[in-house]
């Protein structure tokens, strides 16, 4: 199902505009966004609670916090502007033990987990690669 949500990456990534002022970074990771929700959404996902945007300079993290439900397959994807090459997630529990984490070298991570329980759990976002200080970000919840 990945290679799913991939080739919908590239295509969105393919078609993003080169942006012209500032809040046009935020529309461009906004559509790569949207053009991985028609995918989720046709499989059967709907939008969780959570979605944050933000913006990292080159090596830049943070780190943030999100409550995730019992039983639900929870999808946590990101999307950076055209200036960065890699994005990198890493979801942790509230002991701080690493769950799941999308490290590969793109700028479309996607970090899947279906918890037990319900609980909080600290997104790290690491801005690996990112061409013209600060790379724009955006990440958001699906779930099913």
């Amino acid at each position: 199902m990945r290679g799913v949500f991939m080739m919908v990456a590239a295509g969105a990534a393919a078609l993003a505009a080169v942006p012209v002022s500032a809040d046009e970074w935020s529309d461009q990771v906004q559509s790569l966004i949207e053009a991985a929700a028609e995918t989720y959404l046709k499989n059967g996902y709907h939008y969780g609670g959570y979605s944050h945007e933000g913006s990292l300079k080159d090596g830049g993290s943070e780190q943030l916090t999100i409550r995730i439900g019992a039983g639900m397959e929870t999808q946590l994807i990101g999307a950076c502007d055209t200036d960065c090459s890699d994005f990198d997630l890493t979801l942790y529990d509230s002991s701080g033990r690493q769950v799941a984490s999308d490290l590969e070298l793109d700028d479309f991570p996607i970090v899947s987990i279906s918890p037990r329980k319900d609980g909080v759990y600290t997104i790290m976002v690491q801005m690996i690669d990112c061409e013209t200080d600060p790379c724009r970000y955006a990440i958001q919840q699906f779930v099913k």
